[in-house]
């Protein structure tokens, strides 16, 4: 995707991927006059776009923020579904206790990590 953008009349390209592309936009436009120039993407991006800045009464900002958080919580619930499949996987029981094993539950941790860090985000992009 590629958008070329106004920022209180200075002119700002941002080209990546649609999630990137919103997140930066909220960060460098938050409190500032934004106007779209021009927008590259897939129709498929154009269409959620368009959908979604007519809901948000063409709000360029709250657009970019539902976005960017709709690309988030998209990203940790397939971390928290990992987690439980890992977990699910890692029990084993012996002689009637509960047993977890050691390797699988490390990379359970990280995983706790980067949720922590996407829900730190995703208070960030509050509007």
């Amino acid at each position: 995707m590629e958008l070329w953008v106004k920022i209180n009349g200075e002119k700002k390209k941002y080209q990546g991927s649609f999630g990137v592309v919103m997140e930066n936009l909220i960060k460098d436009g938050k409190g500032k006059e934004v106007q779209i120039l021009c927008m590259h993407a897939s129709p498929r991006e154009r269409r959620r776009w368009k959908r979604e800045y007519r809901w948000y009464d063409k709000d360029i900002l709250k657009t970019a923020s539902a976005i960017a958080r709709w690309f988030y919580l998209r990203d940790y619930r397939k971390i928290r579904r990992r987690i439980k499949e890992l977990k699910k996987r890692a029990k084993y029981i012996v002689k009637g206790e509960i047993y977890y094993n050691s390797k699988i539950m490390k990379e359970v941790e990280a995983l706790k990590e980067k949720l922590s860090e996407i829900e730190k985000k995703l208070e960030e992009l509050k509007v």
